[in-house]
């Protein structure tokens, strides 16, 4: 029987600084739970949490703590952080994502908080940010509506083939990535103790709650500055992150969740339709004009989102508040 998770539970989220991590956060105090938050800098926590009391949430001591956690794979540091917890969204991804072979060492960053956590006997719940790019990547374009058992195999196989001189080299590092992901959040499901979910975020714009734009939200900057080269990139399909950070938290709080994997899918697009999105709003930003050829063609990956959007209330964001609200939020 999965248990679901009553309302003023206390839900860890690791680096709850970040993009995602700093929704799911939002959206578990909206919903009244109590919030611990790791972080690797506590001048960062301090932003965030004026950027929260600006969103009309109580971020009083009893509602919201921080904790800092360097080390996502420090049993030590996660021992502390998960005490007497009652959930846990693990958002964060390790500081050596960059270096060379960190796949094993992102596989790991994963399974130790998860033993941890089993040690912690308050802890009904836990939800793992996994990827779209754990089942799937560009070149590929699979006839089939990918699903729950779906896993980017291409990319793991391509991993594997590797040589030690191509790995140090880093060779298709995106490779790397994209495999790192999937056999991350395949070690999670086969890990016994949990009512585990994951959440598998595409490309993922929205506001930005504090600090500068990074990562996708930078190319929404970029685009406003009328950089060309983001037209270059090939988004499949998008997600709103306050429709992600909602993911998560229903993730571990509805009982139907358990044991499911979430895709936080909208929707698919080109950069035209971002471009057309951002016109309609900032029609005297320098943005560069539409692309043409494959690079205007919408995705043709199909994947099933459905559980997503129902558990939602039965709708994404659409494509255009997501846009427009990543822009405002980053001051235009």
């Amino acid at each position: 029987m999965f248990s679901a998770l009553s309302s003023d539970s206390l839900i860890v989220v690791t680096g709850i600084t970040g993009y995602i991590a700093s929704h799911v956060g939002l959206a578990a105090l909206r919903a009244g739970h109590r919030v611990r938050g790791t972080v690797r800098s506590l001048q960062k926590a301090e932003a965030l949490r004026a950027a929260y009391v600006k969103e009309g949430v109580d971020v009083s001591p009893a509602r919201l703590e921080f904790v800092l956690v360097d080390d996502l794979v420090s049993e030590v540091q996660l021992a502390g952080a998960f005490a007497d917890a009652d959930a846990v969204a693990h958002v964060a991804l390790p500081e050596f994502a960059g270096g060379v072979d960190f796949v094993p060492k992102t596989v790991e960053s994963v399974l130790v908080p998860l033993r941890v956590a089993a040690k912690e006997k308050s802890i009904k719940r836990f939800v793992i940010t996994s990827s779209s790019a754990a089942v799937v990547s560009l070149p590929d374009i699979p006839d089939q509506v990918l699903g729950e058992t779906d896993w980017n195999e291409n990319a793991i196989e391509a991993y594997k083939a590797m040589t030690r001189e191509e790995l140090v080299a880093q060779k298709d590092w995106w490779s790397q990535y994209r495999a790192a992901k999937a056999l991350a959040e395949q070690a999670a499901w086969r890990f016994p103790h949990f009512q585990l979910s994951s959440v598998l975020p595409v490309v993922t714009w929205g506001p930005v709650l504090h600090g500068k734009p990074s990562l996708t939200p930078g190319w929404i900057a970029d685009l406003l500055k009328g950089d060309t080269a983001v037209l270059s990139y090939r988004p499949q399909w998008y997600v709103d992150v306050r429709d992600a950070g909602r993911l998560h938290l229903l993730a571990l709080t509805q009982p139907n969740l358990a044991g499911r994997r979430i895709f936080a899918a909208a929707g698919p697009i080109s950069m035209n339709n971002v471009l057309d999105a951002l016109t309609g709003a900032f029609p005297s930003s320098d943005l560069p004009g539409n692309v043409s050829g494959d690079l205007a063609e919408e995705s043709r990956w199909k994947i099933d989102s459905e559980l997503g959007r129902k558990v939602l209330g039965g709708k994404w964001i659409s494509l255009e508040d997501c846009v427009v609200d990543t822009a405002r939020s980053i001051g235009y």
